[in-house]
């Protein structure tokens, strides 16, 4: 099942939820059968494997990069989903570019704030420097680990906004915009306490990291924990808490970010701890 689209600049990156493997090809096998898939399916495409799950198709108009990471998470978890990952990749490749669509101001409305690992801006940033797009996304520092990256949730598509663009609000109060769309359009946010110490939070899957940007969570006294506040963000869908104080709870959020930061959506297994209205990255314990 297809979860979500990204559309950056030009470059297509596909996303998938599937199920689990029995037969498997490795990451480099995968990536050629796919290669071979796509050119037969696209025979007026030249389809080249540029490195381990990574593609380019040519086509007149220029070259698509597409990215095999995450789909290929789904194919372990069933291989017989191979057929319809291949599908979908031939339905974004032969999709007209709707330019139009790309080049508009964005929703405000739809404007969602997304946190990232530093190491992403930095991947992607390269990435279209290197397809020679000198454009920047458009984020914020968080802390010395994370960004915030602001992108337009259109429902089934999302799309990161570039410094290139009108936004259509001020700089200056782009992340309180973004920050009450999130809280509008997330469902029901549930915290489940577990019996290592830590609890966890879920709002559908997406956007869990982001809840770090939620003031009223941190600070409203809702949240009692042996210390201070410490949490984990080892994927975009785990938000692990545990205190300062509690040595159980630090070790379970430990061993899970680790665990964690291993998914196709891995952010990093860093613990940040909450004072003075900040996460800063925790060093005790």
């Amino acid at each position: 099942m297809i979860t979500r689209w990204l559309l950056v600049a030009g470059m297509v990156v596909c996303f998938f939820g599937g199920a689990r493997a029995t037969e498997l090809l490795d990451s480099r096998a995968y990536t050629e059968a796919v290669a071979k898939a796509l050119a037969s399916a696209l025979p007026n495409r030249t389809v080249t494997v540029t490195g381990e799950l990574e593609l380019n198709v040519r086509r007149s108009e220029g070259v698509q990069t597409v990215w095999l990471g995450n789909s290929y998470g789904d194919y372990q978890r069933d291989p017989a989903q191979f057929n319809a990952i291949v599908g979908v990749y031939v339905g974004a490749l032969t999709e007209p570019p709707d330019r139009e669509a790309v080049a508009a101001m964005p929703d405000r409305a739809g404007i969602v704030p997304v946190v990232k690992d530093r190491q992403w801006i930095n991947d992607n940033v390269k990435a279209l420097r290197d397809r020679g797009v000198n454009v920047d996304f458009v984020y914020d520092e968080l802390n010395d680990d994370l960004v915030v990256v602001y992108a337009e949730d259109g429902g089934t598509r999302v799309r990161y906004l570039m410094s290139n663009e009108d936004l259509g609000v001020d700089r200056e109060g782009l992340r309180s915009l973004a920050v009450a769309n999130l809280e509008r359009l997330l469902p029901k946010i549930e915290m489940s306490v577990h019996e290592y110490g830590f609890a966890r939070f879920s709002a559908g899957g997406d956007y869990e990291a982001s809840l770090l940007l939620f003031d009223s969570i941190w600070n409203g006294g809702q949240i009692v924990m042996d210390g201070d506040i410490v949490v984990a963000v080892p994927a975009k869908d785990v938000l692990l808490v545990t205190g300062s104080r509690n040595e159980r709870g630090l070790a379970a959020v430990r061993q899970l970010a680790a665990e964690y930061v291993q998914d196709d959506y891995g952010l990093t297994a860093t613990l940040f701890v909450y004072r003075d209205g900040h996460f800063a990255r925790f060093d005790g314990g």
